[in-house]
């Protein structure tokens, strides 16, 4: 080999061959290849380095290397130092690899690494630099430790694991979420992690990172290394390598069980909310209604207690659990138990008003249902008013297995659900208390009616033989007449009498809803005449001008004839008694329209103040100065009225202006 090399170099000029054979390694050299004289200025300046610096060799070659590809505040350094080496031969860059900057012919900066070698020719220094840009590989390197810094302290748990998912990487926040050292995880499966009851959620997940899928968001359960559960919100990447081959996957872990455990909150608001607006009785919804607040939570028993004599006693009502044999005992134990505050948890609450948290019932010293709650295994417990209008109505207490931690959250739901299930408990009383009172009221009125039924019997039975006696000596010639006189005084009387009696039993009728019409087409205008004629002789008695202005066309009516004469004279029997002597009563019908009749009577007597208008067709009211009767009559007539589908309306502008009655029928085709 060195044989024909040689013969090759003979047969040409060597020197050239060799100048060639140099000028064709710098052009090749991968690295910026740079020569500089003991002036400092360039002697060489290769092909890599026009790429890199933007100078073409020919503009290179013979300018001062400093004022070249050195920064300006490098430069007096970089003379400083030639000049220090010229003098000593000493160089303390050189024969190393640094990294310095480097400017471009833009004037940008770029970093390279740097090593320098020194020689003579001819006894003169000549420096070979051998650059190469590292730029991108130290913004990479940078971009990675910064990375890695991001990883190391981010709050999140960030973990990686291969395609088997053995984990391969685990950061602090991993160590402080889970409780695990790096030491004792990296290796191991990531099934570690995983609760039993999710461990087909792994396969999955890896699957689909085998298909370069990302899993953004997906909300689950994980397990810490004490063995405790919590709610996690993972992102899960694939790991690339340098050819786009997954090799593992990146997770992302962030603890959610605060938000989850807000969400439960809120849905157990609305969901107690609802179920308090759909029912009633406390005894239909008490037991789901703890269920329902227990769920946002760890809470697997709890009781509803209210208040008698003002809160001093406490009983329970209501109770509901998760199941199992020792928390019956505990069921059965709190029923059967009263507390008078500030006793046990309930009357805490009481005395203060305030929710109350017993760590460790087992510990507690004021807690009356201890031995039960200890065989039960419960240890939390938790309580909070029920409260409406600044008065607690009862107590609501929850219990848990775990030692209870109630959050600032917790604090503020169960004052809300306090205020919805108070106000929820007070309504309930209100009903309960008027439902009672409704129940005495309707018993005192069927009392009522009993008697009056029973009055009303036994006080026309004796005058129903007076009267015919009465009324058959009357009629008797040969009697003297003081005593024709008295006896026509005495039927009279018992007249009167037997119609107080008749509108007792009317009004028992009604009150009973036994009053019965027989209907038929009756002429309103007819049966307005028989009540006048009933009612004639008080008018001619006391002088009163009565106005007939009889202008309905339409006045046949679908009605019971002998109730709606009863009403007719009634109203005409009123506006007799009530107009003074010479004064007038008016009594009008007209159609407003065909189907309708309207029949108004009235007088010029005493009036009514406006005020009592509505009162005038209440049973017992008189509200005129002269007491005559029962005040029963318009309170029957508005029923029987209003039996017919009709109205009855008084109208007056006041005392002393006399009264107005209109009736409203419709007509009967």
């Amino acid at each position: 080999m060195e044989s024909k090399l040689n013969e090759k170099i003979s047969s040409r000029d060597p020197q050239a061959w060799l100048e060639g054979l140099n000028r064709a390694l710098l052009d090749s050299a991968l690295d910026c290849v740079i020569a500089m004289d003991a002036s400092g200025r360039v002697l060489e300046f290769n092909a890599a380095a026009e790429r890199v610096f933007g100078f073409t060799r020919a503009e290179a070659v013979g300018q001062e290397l400093a004022a070249l590809i050195i920064p300006p505040s490098l430069r007096e350094r970089h003379r400083a130092g030639l000049k220090h080496y010229l003098e000593t031969g000493e160089g303390p860059v050189l024969g190393r690899r640094i990294e310095i900057p480097a400017v471009r012919a833009d004037g940008s900066e770029l970093l390279v690494e740097l090593a320098i070698t020194a020689f003579r020719i001819k006894d003169e220094p000549v420096f070979t630099a051998y650059l190469r840009d590292i730029t991108d590989r130290k913004q990479g390197e940078e971009a990675s430790q910064r990375l890695a810094a991001i990883v190391e302290s981010s709050g999140d748990a960030i973990i990686s694991k291969d395609l088997n998912g053995i984990i391969t990487s685990w950061n602090e926040g991993a160590e402080m979420l889970f409780g695990y050292t790096a030491d004792e995880v990296i290796g191991q499966p990531v099934m570690i992690l995983i609760p039993p009851e999710r461990h087909s959620e792994e396969p999955g997940i890896l699957e689909r990172i085998r298909r370069g899928e990302r899993l953004d968001h997906f909300e689950t359960v994980r397990r810490r290394k004490n063995g405790t559960l919590f709610d996690i919100s993972l992102t899960v990447s694939p790991i690339k390598d340098a050819s786009g081959r997954v090799i593992g996957a990146s997770k992302i872990g962030r603890d959610i069980t605060s938000s989850v455990q807000n969400q439960k909150r809120r849905a157990v608001q609305y969901a107690v909310a609802s179920l308090l607006a759909g029912s009633l009785a406390l005894d239909e919804i008490g037991p789901l209604i703890i269920k329902t607040i227990a769920a946002g939570g760890n809470w697997i028993a709890g009781s509803i207690w209210l208040c008698e004599d003002l809160c001093s006693t406490l009983h329970c009502t209501t109770t509901w659990h998760a199941g199992g044999t020792p928390l019956d005992k505990f069921e059965q134990v709190t029923r059967a138990t009263s507390l008078a505050s500030p006793a046990g948890l309930p009357g805490r609450v009481v005395t203060s008003r305030k929710p109350a948290c017993i760590t460790d019932v087992s510990r507690d010293d004021n807690f009356p249902r201890l031995a039960a709650a200890v065989e039960a295994g419960l240890r939390g417990a938790f309580a909070f008013p029920l409260h409406a209008h600044g008065e607690i109505k009862g107590v609501l207490e929850l219990f848990s297995l775990e030692m209870a931690q109630p959050d600032d959250d917790l604090f503020e739901m169960v004052e809300a659900l306090g205020s919805q299930i108070g106000l929820f408990i007070h309504r309930q009383q209100i009903q309960e208390e008027l439902t009672r009172q409704k129940e005495l009221a309707e018993s005192a009125n069927a009392a009522k009616d009993r008697f009056l039924a029973t009055l009303s019997h036994e006080l026309r039975t004796p005058l129903t033989p007076i009267l015919i006696w009465a009324g058959g000596m009357a009629n008797d010639p040969t009697l003297p007449p003081e005593i024709d006189e008295g006896l026509k005084m005495v039927c009279r009387n018992v007249e009167l009498e037997a119609r107080l009696i008749d509108d007792l039993l009317d009004l028992t009728r009604i009150a009973r809803g036994k009053l019965q019409l027989h209907l038929r087409k009756s002429d309103a205008h007819e049966l307005l005449g028989h009540a006048m004629e009933i009612v004639r002789g008080d008018i001619s008695s006391r002088q009163l001008n009565l106005s007939l202005e009889l202008d309905a066309t339409a006045h046949h009516v679908l009605a019971d004839s002998s109730r709606l004469q009863q009403v007719f004279w009634n109203v005409l029997k009123n506006a007799s008694k009530f107009t003074p002597d010479r004064g007038a009563v008016t009594v009008r019908t007209f159609n407003p329209r065909p189907e309708a009749l309207k029949i108004e009577i009235s007088d010029t007597g005493v009036g009514i103040e406006p005020e009592h208008l509505d009162k005038v067709f209440d049973a017992f009211e008189q509200l005129g100065t002269r007491r005559e009767g029962l005040g029963l009559g318009l309170a029957i007539s508005k029923a029987i009225v209003e039996m017919h589908h009709g109205s009855i309306r008084a109208f007056s502008k006041g005392a002393g202006q006399g009264t107005k009655f209109v009736i409203d029928l419709a007509t009967a085709a």
